[in-house]
């Protein structure tokens, strides 16, 4: 008798990588959706779509070696679905290919194949419209809502990635679409910084030519943006709200008296005291009211890293034009710190998001199960850290470690290939500023 092995995926799958809303209101879960749609859907592109993720993620967790390649059969199917799905005015709005679209992102997450004929790389305007032609009424559906925020994060990582202008702009979505104002706020300062990346992109390709007074107004203007976005993030960190807020907890298994991060960065080699993942780094853990709490700071964090490459490539720009009067982009010291105090807040998340402590700091040697879009968040936080110029070495081995560890453990194989990519000399499009 054959075993179901995409009857015995989806549960599995499901815990790992489906989180519901929490008890605090931070926001409306991870792929919650997925079981509702699963069970409800008669469409081939929703069943494929979510089972291929399911028999990637059994996959990387279990020695059944035969899962990878049911599950590619499953993603197969799933794309030619979709495809066709995107192709009928009818079929291309509904729940149904909007889910399907984001099961198979997640299946080319996990798997660590990233099809450059995937459906949202072929058809980035097309998603835009069809978002748009769903019209106001999916925000008044929690589906509808969450299908919008799901597909739009993966726009703006598209569009990030690319150098492009964000493909759908704030003026797209009313006010609440998030349930906490909190949340809501960081998802408009995403596409604010992905809005100034690509202006900025735009302006570098057309630098070498002879410009007059309006393109350098047009740049003032850029840099004016990119400083109060800055400026926006910053004071989110700052002032975040009561139920969103965590506190630390020093080391107590070090040898010696915690250090500061630099220091504790030096020394790449293991700590004999403590979950051996932790290492001597960072010299503080941070404990969050949840999971997802910790994965919204990360991703408020990881939308201001690409800001350092843009006040980098701004500055350069000015000094094309000393005569010209724009506005006073921060000094390289004062980035320096912000960048730094960026690095430390991630890498310090790090032993609560891989359960290594938890929300009452209490250590553990066994982690707890990894929810999938948890590590997702902050996974892509580290690769872009990983690609920073002057990292200490010792702290990016440490990096490169948990991404190891993310990949194997946690079954997400693109973490795995992301740390492999940074053990060489350089990583191309990654780098940023120190």
């Amino acid at each position: 008798m054959s075993t179901d092995w995409a009857g015995q995926s989806i549960p599995f799958f499901f815990a790992g990588w489906v989180v519901p809303p929490g008890t605090l209101p931070t926001d409306r879960g991870f792929f919650n959706f997925y079981p509702t749609m699963y069970a409800a859907s008669s469409s081939v592109c929703v069943t494929e779509a979510i089972s291929a993720a399911a028999l990637a993620y059994m996959a990387n967790t279990s020695s059944i070696d035969h899962l990878d390649r049911l599950a590619r059969e499953s993603y197969g199917r799933a794309l030619v679905s979709v495809m066709s799905a995107m192709g009928n005015k009818k079929t291309a709005t509904s729940d149904e290919t909007l889910t399907a679209i984001s099961a198979l992102g997640v299946y080319e997450t996990i798997s660590g194949q990233m099809n450059q004929d995937d459906p949202i790389a072929l058809h980035r305007q097309g998603l835009s419209t069809i978002l748009k032609l769903r019209g106001p009424s999916q925000f008044r559906r929690p589906l509808g809502r969450s299908l919008f925020i799901g597909i739009n994060k993966i726009l703006l990582w598209r569009d990030l990635k690319e150098g492009r202008r964000p493909t759908l702009a704030i003026t797209d979505w009313p006010d609440g679409v998030y349930s906490n104002p909190a949340i809501e706020f960081s998802a408009r300062l995403a596409v604010r910084v992905v809005d100034v990346c690509g202006r900025t992109r735009e302006a570098a390709e057309v630098a070498h030519a002879d410009r007059d007074g309006e393109w350098m107004q047009s740049l003032g203007a850029l840099i004016q943006d990119t400083l109060d976005v800055n400026q926006d993030v910053q004071d989110h960190l700052d002032k975040q709200p009561e139920n969103l807020h965590w506190w630390s907890l020093p080391l107590p298994w070090a040898s010696a008296p915690a250090s500061n991060s630099s220091s504790s960065a030096s020394d790449s080699g293991d700590s004999d005291h403590g979950p051996p993942s932790l290492s001597r780094y960072p010299s503080r853990i941070d404990i969050y009211p949840t999971l997802t709490v910790a994965s919204h700071w990360n991703t408020v964090r990881g939308t201001r890293l690409p800001l350092f490459r843009v006040f980098r490539s701004l500055s350069s720009l000015t000094q094309q034009h000393p005569f010209f009067t724009f506005p006073t982009l921060p000094s390289s010291a004062n980035l320096h710190v912000a960048l730094t105090t960026t690095i430390n807040d991630i890498c310090a998340s790090v032993p609560f998001l891989l359960g290594d402590v938890n929300a009452s700091g209490t250590l553990s040697d066994i982690s707890a199960r990894m929810q999938g879009g948890h590590i997702v968040v902050l996974m892509w936080g580290l690769h872009m850290l990983c690609g920073i110029d002057g990292l200490e070495p010792g702290l990016k081995a440490w990096m490169i470690k948990v991404l190891e560890r993310m990949g194997t453990a946690g079954g997400v194989k693109q973490a795995l290939i992301l740390s492999r990519l940074h053990t060489q000399p350089t990583v191309a499009g990654t780098r940023e500023p120190t």
